[in-house]
């Protein structure tokens, strides 16, 4: 399987980021992993890579349920950001428990491509990996 340049995995709970972590890296899917605990620290991280002119992370994994902004919230915030460099990343939202209000708020935002559950497994990774190679593919098409 083809690697990736970069994941950016957001989700406050320590524990979770650890676990994610080491799942992402069994993977073998990505060349670096960006894991941040905090979503306002995670903009910050894309908004110096979009001021250097550098790729964003292929991949965005990030927590519905966060204290300090939740993972609704800090797409509000990611939206405005320069929309050339959001086109290449695929945003997937991740939850314990698939809520039906946040299956049906994913409708208001285009950049989400959709729900898993977490933890991650070597799967689900492999599974995103396919499912954004394949439509980068259709979008050079």
């Amino acid at each position: 399987m083809k690697k990736l340049k970069s994941v950016l995995l957001i989700d406050d709970d320590e524990v979770t980021n650890y676990i994610n972590t080491i799942i992402l890296k069994k993977a073998g899917c990505f060349q670096e992993i960006h894991a941040y605990r905090d979503g306002r620290a995670a903009l910050n991280f894309l908004s110096e890579l979009i001021e250097k002119r550098k790729q964003l992370p292929e991949i965005l994994l990030l927590d519905v349920n966060m204290p300090k902004m939740s993972g609704w919230e800090f797409m509000e915030e990611y939206g405005q950001l320069d929309r050339h460099y959001l086109q290449h990343t695929m945003v997937i939202m991740l939850s314990m428990s698939l809520n039906p209000d946040d299956q049906l708020k994913l409708v208001e935002y285009d950049l989400v491509k959709g729900f898993k559950n977490k933890p991650l497994s070597e799967e689900t990774v492999h599974g995103l990996v396919e499912e954004y190679l394949l439509n980068k593919e259709s979008h050079q098409s």
